[in-house]
């Protein structure tokens, strides 16, 4: 088996690893990492080492191989995209040639159109919807630090091929380690985690607040609410069976992170400006509000301050 990781930063190389060091363990597959620049040449040098649960454990590993092309490379059977969402339209016209109609798709990033996004450019091969709990980043080139998150992978259906079910995938990552649901209906966990995620996002950012200092002031956790119960109608709209107290609950979940946390959209937006995802927390929701006639004037305030800063 060969498995392709298309971006191996915090999310895609802590799976990689794990999946890397079962396939060096077992001879069962070959894993080939896409990465760039100074990440990947220490990848090809020394390896990715992954300290996990904040350096309790570690673990060093050697895919088949690690590039920054997808020339030459073969026909997977499954493609691990973790990109950010600006680099999303162009990976996926890469991930395009290295599938054929039997590959699975596993795109592990923010956003709740992200299928949608894909499948524009992706003919064939089986797309799954998922979401990820995961606390990573690079510590430096060819390290990742996992503090955070349990790990698991939530995902669901192809909405263009409802009867498969990738239990070859479930079996294969439920062996190496990787925490992994497969839901009925997994726009649920899509949404719920994206209402959370685009709203302190969007207003960490363009007030340059962290989760603590937003969720203690009174108008800025009044414009989170807002914005929340605006993603809210927008997923009422597309029929998705969030809980009555969807908003309640989601904004105690501020509570469970420490005061000074930024956002990683946050952290991007400082460094990255423009070139950042704001259209995956900002344009999606005012996008999906124009179709359906809901207004969405929170959002459109905070992400038109933010471009403007």
């Amino acid at each position: 088996m060969n498995i392709c990781f298309f971006g191996v930063g915090g999310v895609g190389g802590y799976y990689g690893t794990l999946l890397t060091k079962y396939f060096n363990e077992t001879g069962m597959g070959k894993t080939y990492f896409i990465a760039r620049g100074k990440h990947k040449d220490a990848v090809v040098e020394k390896g990715l080492l992954l300290k996990k649960e904040g350096g309790k454990e570690e673990i060093l590993i050697n895919p088949y191989l690690c590039t920054d092309t997808v020339n030459d490379l073969p026909v997977f059977d499954i493609v691990v995209v973790s990109v950010k969402g600006y680099d999303l339209e162009n990976v996926s016209k890469q991930v395009n040639k290295l599938s054929d109609k039997n590959t699975i798709i596993l795109p592990l990033l923010n956003g709740a159109d992200i299928y949608e996004r894909m499948r524009q450019h992706i003919e064939k091969g089986y797309i799954l919807p998922s979401c990820v709990y995961l606390g990573t980043h690079i510590e430096s080139p060819g390290v990742i630090f996992q503090k955070g998150g349990s790990g698991q992978i939530s995902i669901g259906k192809d909405p263009s091929n409802p009867g498969f079910y990738p239990d070859k995938l479930i079996s294969l990552f439920k062996s190496s380690g990787i925490l992994i649901e497969f839901f009925e209906d997994v726009n649920i966990e899509i949404w719920t985690k994206y209402i959370f995620i685009a709203s302190f996002a969007l207003v960490t950012a363009t007030y340059n607040k962290t989760i603590g200092e937003v969720a203690n002031d009174g108008n800025l956790s009044t414009l989170v609410k807002n914005i929340m119960q605006e993603i809210e109608s927008v997923a009422r709209a597309l029929e998705i069976g969030l809980p009555s107290d969807i908003v309640e609950t989601s904004f105690s979940k501020a509570n469970q992170f420490p005061f000074e946390t930024k956002t990683s959209f946050q952290r991007d937006f400082e460094t990255k400006g423009r070139q950042s995802e704001w259209d995956l927390f900002g344009g999606t929701i005012i996008r999906y509000a124009e179709k359906f006639n809901i207004p969405a004037n929170n959002t459109k305030e905070a992400l038109d301050k933010l471009l403007k800063t």
